[in-house]
């Protein structure tokens, strides 16, 4: 039986307009959502616990605290109320078990270095030695399918090939947990695509669990073993959880796949219509 890697116990986290940056994407205004509203929550009362090596899928409208909830697992935001633990340890700040793999891959690599030091940075940073660095390094990119654009720089890359780093980078400082804000949703459909089963063999290869945001319903059946359901904000929770049944690969043209996708479809509206006299944009 698999053991828990990460509880979520009683959450709630108070807008803070201070840190919105982190509450929200940058598509959301939070000011807009909290108009009248500024001791409102962005998510209460939520509560989740995900198992080692778990495939994890936060599913909601945009806006509704899904990035918040990450960025609250990763360390870089407090829970107002409640705690999340990791491996029964309350976490209160980043720590090199939680690696994290942002959208926008252009503000998470440095455009200075290659792609052979972007991916090396971390292990730089935990003074690992020159021949432990390469050979580890020589793995991530092999892994990804970069080592042939080592001495590249990020200029030289397409967006795809950006993301790559951005994994390659994470999997190289070897964290039990990979953290993964729409890390395609900036891309293109057939790219995204491309990277979606690339990642799907990196996650078999590394046996990591990976907690993963979209508002892509999709995706989220294509790439996900269980899928969390969120409301809308403001007081955003965990409205239901999904195991999908489907084994790797997934056909999504499959009449099996649309019946299961529409089905999600509509426990997502109900989720997303909890506020619906409240006047919150609640498009997805």
């Amino acid at each position: 039986m698999a053991t828990n890697i990460i509880e979520v116990n009683g959450l709630c986290k108070q807008y803070d307009a201070k840190n919105k940056n982190l509450l929200f994407s940058k598509n959301i205004n939070p000011d807009a959502v909290f108009a009248g509203n500024s001791e409102g929550y962005v998510l209460k009362d939520v509560n989740l616990a995900i198992s080692e090596g778990e495939f994890h899928i936060f599913l909601g409208a945009s806006g509704c605290g899904k990035s918040t909830l990450l960025n609250i697992i990763a360390g870089f935001l407090k829970p107002t109320i409640g705690e999340v633990r990791c491996e029964g340890v309350p976490i209160t700040k980043p720590g090199p078990e939680r690696g994290v793999v942002f959208q926008n891959a252009d503000s998470a690599i440095f455009p200075w270095l290659n792609v052979y030091k972007n991916v090396e940075y971390g292990l730089r940073m935990q003074h690992k030695s020159k021949a432990e660095r390469r050979a580890i390094v020589e793995e991530a990119l092999e892994l990804v399918g970069l080592s042939d654009h080592a001495k590249k720089h990020p200029a030289e890359l397409s967006g795809g090939m950006k993301q790559r780093v951005q994994i390659a980078r994470s999997i190289a400082s070897d964290p039990k947990i990979l953290i993964m804000d729409e890390p395609f949703g900036a891309l293109d459909a057939q790219t995204r695509r491309t990277l979606q089963d690339e990642f799907i063999r990196i996650w078999k290869k590394t046996k990591k669990t990976i907690l993963f945001v979209t508002h892509d319903l999709q995706e989220a059946v294509y790439l996900g073993q269980k899928i969390s359901i969120f409301s809308a904000s403001p007081d955003a929770k965990i409205i239901t959880q999904i195991e999908v049944p489907f084994d790797y690969p997934r056909l999504p043209g499959s009449s099996e796949v649309a019946e299961f996708e529409r089905g999600v479809h509509a426990k997502l509206e109900e989720a997303i219509n909890v506020h619906k006299d409240s006047g919150v944009d609640k498009s997805a």
